[in-house]
């Protein structure tokens, strides 16, 4: 009889031919950092401000945010991230389409407007046409609006993250630069480093 006769591995131990470290020895997930800190720390990214707009009936919804990004070129990809209770995210899962518009430096007032917390920001006096029949319409003034259509929907935390499909990119020729956001503040973007 072998010498092992009475061996009885742990089954959380064995798995599959595999012998898995005991989870005690394993990595540790870091310590919790407290909702202030982090605010404080992500206060040092700066960011462009951008404004989504939404269709939710016959009015405009819009909505302030700087969680915005590209995350693919082929094909044309975007990335924003709504607060589960932000006012235009019904009109946007309901229709299944939004519109971003990349706020220009003298556009500080409408930022303002679409960062007020709560409640719906209708927006249709500040918006046109961009003239395409995709149906989402642009913030007047803005560098760059781009249409999208939703393409995937992810739940994350306390925020909806949101990736859409870029349809249509309007550029309108327009002076001035991208309004900034750093630091709970407002910025225009200095001069380029040499």
């Amino acid at each position: 009889m072998s010498d092992y006769a009475e061996f009885a591995p742990d089954p959380r131990v064995l798995v599959g031919g595999y012998i898995e470290a005991d989870p005690a020895f394993g990595p540790r997930r870091p310590a919790s950092v407290d909702e202030e800190t982090f605010k404080s720390a992500m206060r040092s990214l700066a960011a462009g401000v951008v404004m989504v707009v939404a269709r939710k009936g016959d009015r405009l919804w819009g909505l302030t945010i700087s969680a915005c990004c590209s995350i693919s070129a082929s094909p044309p990809r975007v990335l924003i991230s709504l607060a589960d209770d932000a006012s235009c995210l019904d009109a946007i899962l309901e229709t299944r389409r939004f519109g971003l518009s990349v706020l220009r430096d003298d556009q500080k007032h409408l930022a303002e407007l679409g960062a007020v917390p709560g409640g719906p920001k209708y927006v249709d006096a500040f918006c046109e046409d961009p003239g395409s029949a995709r149906g989402t319409t642009m913030i007047a003034g803005a560098l760059v609006h781009l249409e999208c259509s939703v393409e995937r929907v992810f739940g994350v935390s306390d925020h909806t993250l949101l990736i859409g499909d870029v349809e249509a990119v309007v550029a309108p020729d327009r002076e001035g630069g991208p309004l900034l956001y750093y630091d709970r503040t407002f910025h225009t973007l200095g001069e380029p480093l040499t």
